[in-house]
Order: structure tokens, then C-alpha cells, then sequence
């Protein structure tokens, strides 16, 4: 639907207005449409003219003539006034480069936001459309801008740096973020990124190429990869982990054998001799990996207690002399 002074009059007069503030002689058309419930808008040129459309729903969410619509309609006339929809077809071959591709792509959006800020005359009206595109229309009224923005520096990892790496768009989180930083009259602090990120963005092309399947398939074993790295690691780990635990059953197990000898004057026969409520050691310590224990005494150096699996640790005399 067309929308002009006899349709929808009020978003015709607030998209005039943007127009004027943001210092488009010539108007381009704009149109609603109905989206099934998307809340979307975007602006386009075809055929030598330029075109703006908002989706019905997001229109229904913000208002006709509200500061947040205008954001809206401004951060769309960025595009136009940036001649960004020319420059996606005459720089398409640069776009689908990695990093460089999708940085300049991300660096779009964050000029219009910008343009949409001036246009709504209240920055934090801006975050607060952004918060609707990220909650709905019934919810993202009611959320909090700044524990949305902080997100974007709390919530961190490989994957987060890698799809913002990879995007054409920046998370809202970020752009969140930025309004208020904008707002505040500071500059938007930077988030850390996995290095990693850095080194598998690499492979993955930018543009419209980044949604295809061979780009999955380099995101598919770019994760393998990660995997088939980071699984021996982990076990090395964990063995390395049972082993101790073990040896320190042994330890435990041999002091108390010497413990027992050195004030009873003999050997125990049983681990039930040291083992107990009562005893030296409360309750009997089990291998990690299910191995069973065994001990020998030796004349001069103690007890040495021998687990099946991780073998043997032979206790340190230090005290008992007598058993040397």
C-alpha cells in the first residue's frame, strides 16, 4: 500500500518530516506492507527510483508519528542517502571477501542508525525500537536498554565472535549499545573476541555467500577441526586428573599400613585393620577408573600399596625408623 496524504496521513507527515531533517529533496515512495507478524523494514532502488518500506506490524508496534518510528524511517533514508543499495551491486565482487566483506556491511548499519537517531530527535527513543525488533512489540517496550546493551560484553565466547565476525549486520545488543554510548556522549567500549574467531572467520565469505551451503560446510569443519583438537586435550586432562586422585589413594593407604605397624609392632593383615569409622582412614578410597589395590611390604623402605591400573606409589619413609 502506498502511503501518501490521503493514506495513512499521520506516517506520510513523519516520513516527510525525516525526510526534510535529514535533507532529502526528493522523497522516495513509501509503502506498507502486510508481513504476516515480521517486524522488518528496508529500503531498496529499482528501475532509477528509490523505495521504502515499513512492514505493517512493525508500523502497529511503534506508531505512526512516534520519535521510534522515525528512527525507523531515518536509519532506512541512510541507506538511500548513502547509496548503499548502488554500492552493494558495483562492490558486490569486495563484499563476499572474509571479515572485510561483512565489516563494511556492519559499518552500513551502524551509519544509519546514526542517521536514524537524528531523524527520531531522541537518541534513546532509537534503543528503544531497536529493543522492539529484539523483544516484539509486546515485551520490547518493557525492557531495560542498558542490561540489554551490557549483554553484548557479557555474553562472549567463540561462536558469539565468530557470527559477528561473519554478519552483515550487528547484533542488536551491540547497537543497543551504541545509541546509548551515543546518548552519554562517549565512546562504546569494545567487547574481547576469541582469536580464534579471527582465524575460521577467515574461510568463511561474506555477502550474500555467507548463508551457503559451502559456507556451512567450512563452519562444519572448521568445528571438527576444533573438536578433533580439543577432545585429546580434555582426555590427556582427565587422565592426568584419574592418575593423581589415585596416587594420592596410595599414599593415604601406605601411611596408614606404616601408621598401624609402627604402634601395633606388626603388619596389618586386612584393609579392614586400617580402614573404618575408627580407623586411620574413614572409608576405603576407590580408583577413578575402577582400579583395584593391593599392598606389599618392604623390608627398608615400608609399605607400597599398587593400584591395577595406575601401577604403584611407594610411601616416603619419614618418621618410622624402626621399619628401616
Amino acid at each position: 500500500m502506498r502511503v501518501n496524504e490521503h493514506q495513512l496521513p499521520a506516517l506520510h507527515a513523519a516520513f516527510r518530516n525525516v525526510c526534510g531533517d535529514l535533507g532529502v529533496a526528493k522523497p522516495p515512495a513509501l509503502y506498507v506492507l502486510q508481513s504476516g507478524g515480521l517486524l522488518n523494514a528496508f529500503a531498496l532502488r529499482f528501475s532509477g527510483r528509490d523505495f521504502v518500506v515499513v512492514y505493517s506490524d512493525f508500523l502497529e508496534a511503534l506508531g505512526a508519528d512516534s520519535p521510534e518510528m522515525k528512527f525507523i524511517l531515518g536509519h532506512e533514508l541512510g541507506h538511500l542517502k548513502s547509496r548503499h543499495p548502488l554500492k552493494q551491486i558495483l562492490l558486490a565482487p569486495g563484499l563476499i571477501f572474509p571479515l572485510i566483506g561483512p565489516a563494511y556491511r556492519r559499518a552500513w548499519e551502524s551509519s544509519c542508525d546514526r542517521h536514524g537517531a537524528l531523524a527520531a530527535g531522541d537518541i534513546r527513543a532509537a534503543a528503544r525500537a531497536l529493543l522492539v525488533l529484539g523483544g516484539g512489540p509486546g515485551h520490547g517496550p518493557q525492557l531495560d536498554a542498558a542490561a540489554y546493551a551490557r549483554q553484548h560484553h557479557e555474553e562472549r565466547g567463540f561462536f558469539v565472535t565468530l557470527h559477528e565476525l561473519t554478519s552483515t549486520y550487528p547484533t542488536l545488543s551491540r547497537r543497543v549499545a551504541d545509541m546509548l554510548a551515543l546518548a552519554d556522549g562517549r565512546p562504546a567500549p569494545k567487547p574481547d573476541r576469541d582469536p580464534l574467531a579471527y582465524f575460521i572467520a577467515l574461510f568463511m565469505p561474506g555477502g550474500g555467500a555467507q548463508s551457503s551451503p559451502a559456507n556451512a560446510l567450512v563452519l562444519v569443519v572448521a568445528v571438527g577441526l576444533l573438536a578433533a583438537m580439543a577432545i585429546p586435550a580434555f582426555q590427556k586432562v582427565r587422565q592426568s586428573s584419574q592418575q593423581k586422585v589415585c596416587f594420592n589413594n596410595e599414599r593415604q593407604l601406605a601411611a596408614a599400613f606404616d601408621q598401624y605397624l609402627e604402634e601395633n609392632g606388626k603388619g596389618a593383615k586386612s584393609w579392614d585393620d586400617i580402614t573404618g569409622p575408627d580407623k586411620y582412614v574413614k572409608t576405603m578410597p576407590a580408583c577413578p577408573v575402577g582400579g583395584t589395590y593391593s599392598a606389599t611390604y618392604h623390608e627398608g623402605s615400608g609399605y607400597e600399596v599398587s593400584c591395577s591400573v595406575h601401577g604403584s606409589y611407594q610411601h616416603p619413609k619419614q618418621q618410622f625408623g624402626s621399619q628401616r
